[in-house]
């Protein structure tokens, strides 16, 4: 039991140590974690705008009765937005530029900006979120210590035919202090007054004081991933939500029965590290 418990903490360990980063392709990612913030100054009549994740990603909707067409990283057609939902045309050299990381793929021979687009749909309604360097474009080059403004960026569109633009700023957002990892400190600080009530046959009570709490802290944590900073939650969030809320019932069931307890408080303890280790960087 000892040995598959830290194989299993090992494995969430590396699957969680290191920051989340956006999709490089257009739809939904998990969070991300950044110390630029890009924010949004203006966007053109029936167009809705928002950068998730920091400067990761952008989020645009049309309004109905537009069409608006993002420009790629060489001013070809790259995303329309139309009645017929969001597509993507893949003979745009952004469309391979833009692929998932870290190994974007070149732009092959077809794939040039002047060539007819070949649109093909993404999504069924009309509004969508992609990768989208330009946004931190400013932060390649850029040693900021502290808050910095950094500069301004936009993305290119035609709405309705007509030229038009997403405009924003970038800067730089200092880290927090180290002061808030004091409670950390203090949860290793009391390891081992939970040692000795275990020893003094303590150790059920202080399993009914964490195991609720931690159980609460995971699903909360598991929650805030998945909708947090969104502008739109689709169907498939609601299912992992619907999902996540189930899992926590079905482990707070089974502590409740005396004969499950000790399996269910090792699993709520597993998911608070997972959850911990997933949020810690960001």
């Amino acid at each position: 039991m000892r040995r598959a418990s830290a194989a299993l903490a090992l494995a969430l360990l590396a699957a969680a140590a290191s920051p989340g980063r956006a999709s490089a392709h257009a739809g939904v990612s998990a969070p991300a974690a950044t110390s630029y913030l890009a924010s949004v100054l203006s966007v053109p009549a029936g167009v809705e705008a928002r950068v998730v994740d920091g400067d990761q990603t952008l989020w645009l909707r049309a309004a109905p009765g537009r069409v608006v067409v993002v420009l790629g990283l060489r001013g070809e057609p790259y995303l329309r937005f139309s009645s017929r939902g969001v597509e993507v045309n893949t003979r745009a050299p952004t469309f391979f530029l833009n692929r998932a990381r870290p190994r974007p793929q070149p732009p092959p021979a077809g794939a040039d900006r002047r060539a007819p687009p070949r649109w093909k749909r993404i999504a069924a309604g009309r509004a969508t979120s992609w990768h989208e360097d330009r946004i931190h474009a400013l932060a390649l080059g850029a040693h900021p210590a502290g808050d910095a403004y950094l500069g301004h960026w936009l993305v290119p569109l035609l709405v309705d035919g007509r030229r038009a633009a997403v405009r924003g700023e970038l800067r730089h957002v200092a880290p927090p202090s180290l002061l808030w990892l004091w409670p950390v400190a203090l949860a290793l600080a009391c390891v081992p007054a939970l040692l000795r009530l275990r020893e003094a046959g303590w150790d059920q009570h202080a399993l009914w004081a964490l195991a609720p709490l931690a159980l609460g802290a995971a699903t909360a944590g598991r929650l805030g991933r998945e909708l947090y900073g969104r502008p739109t939650v689709s169907a498939g969030q609601l299912a992992l939500a619907a999902t996540t809320c189930a899992v926590a019932a079905a482990l707070a069931a089974l502590f409740l029965r005396r004969a499950w307890r000790t399996l269910a408080a090792v699993a709520i303890g597993i998911a608070g590290l997972y959850q911990g280790l997933a949020l810690l960087a960001t």
